[in-house]
């Protein structure tokens, strides 16, 4: 109950600030990647990623390594290297490099811009260093490239708008709710019908995995109880209460099944039992009342809604960080592996 609790407070915090271009809830989710197939020595991969990183953000678009499915990547080709006389000695590189935006689930290519620059530096690292500074995130005709992705990405939500909801209802029937939050929250609010249908459904999916996951916590306490009718038995079940949401619809049953508990503690325990119920009572009211205060300040139906839907995409992205990353797929028009 307090780790959901704690999602509303903090992502509250953000709602004041709808507008926040920090704010992902609604944005265009790019990630940037540079494939390993790239051999390139490591600082020189980090900034390449950097640069990648900064031309999304300096287009309004959120880079978001938990939501991979559009992808920001780029190959490098060298053209020529020249060692250029010292002291002290350097390379010299010249190189081409090809920045592609693309799907990888669907395997395509959106967009592709090529760009051409000298590096050059004492090793071959700094070369690398020296050729990847001199890309400009705020390029004209990188800026122009990321458009014409941007706009193939839209048209993909909008044309694929009701299959994704069949398939967040069909995963949220399965119980896979971070799943299904997880698709939901990443169509963005430009795609205006399919944002609010998304935003409405995920909520709703939110609502019901709090329920679904209370019931399971009420039942895993209820079965710790039975199994050990002790002190012990009762601090058990009681921590499995205490992951139920606030706004679970077991929240009553929780509660007498506290006092259920109470009741059958013998003597000796109960006073130690009774203070430990008092806090918990305490922490109950405290969180209720901060719930309360939530939505109040949030009677506006499409804020609340805001609200669980920021609450619906932390619990996404908590999920998505959990899951392993070892999906290989390639984008065909140059068979770059992204992932």
């Amino acid at each position: 109950m307090k780790n959901y609790f704690l999602i509303i407070v903090f992502m509250y915090a953000f709602c004041v600030q709808a507008q926040d271009r920090s704010n992902d809830i609604g944005r265009i989710t790019i990630h940037a990647y540079v494939p390993e197939s790239e051999e390139l020595p490591d600082e020189s991969r980090k900034l390449l990623e950097t640069k990648l990183s900064q031309i999304i953000s300096s287009n309004g678009i959120a880079d978001n390594e938990n939501f991979v499915r559009f992808v920001l990547t780029a190959k490098i080709n060298v053209i020529s290297k020249d060692i250029v006389a010292g002291p002290p000695q350097k390379i010299s590189k010249k190189v081409e490099i090809i920045l592609m935006l693309g799907d990888i689930e669907e395997d395509k290519v959106y967009s592709q811009q090529t760009i051409s620059t000298i590096g050059i530096g004492q090793s071959l690292e700094k070369s690398y260093i020296s050729a990847f500074k001199n890309i400009n995130p705020k390029n004209a005709s990188i800026a122009a490239f990321i458009q014409e992705g941007k706009e193939k990405i839209l048209a993909y939500y909008q044309s694929h708008c009701e299959d994704l909801i069949a398939e967040a209802k069909k995963q949220a029937s399965l119980q896979n709710f971070e799943d299904a939050l997880l698709l939901l929250t990443s169509i963005p609010d430009v795609c205006t019908d399919c944002f609010n249908k998304a935003s409405t459904l995920a909520t709703s999916i939110f609502k019901d995995m709090i329920d679904a996951r209370g019931a399971g916590f009420l039942n895993q306490a209820r079965a710790a109880w039975a199994k050990n009718p002790t002190k012990e038995g009762a601090m058990e079940a009681t921590s499995l209460l205490q992951q139920i949401h606030v706004d679970a619809s077991c929240q009553q049953q929780a509660a007498s099944f506290l006092r259920e508990i109470t009741n059958k503690m013998n003597e000796i325990d109960r006073r130690e039992w009774e203070h430990e119920m008092l806090v918990y009572q305490d922490n109950i009211k405290r969180e209720k009342r901060l719930w309360a205060q939530q939505v109040k300040e949030h009677e506006d139906r499409v804020q609340t809604q805001r609200m669980y839907l920021k609450a619906a995409r932390d619990v996404a992205i908590t999920y998505a960080k959990n899951q392993p990353k070892v999906i290989t797929r390639t984008i065909n028009y140059n068979r770059i592996i992204l992932w």
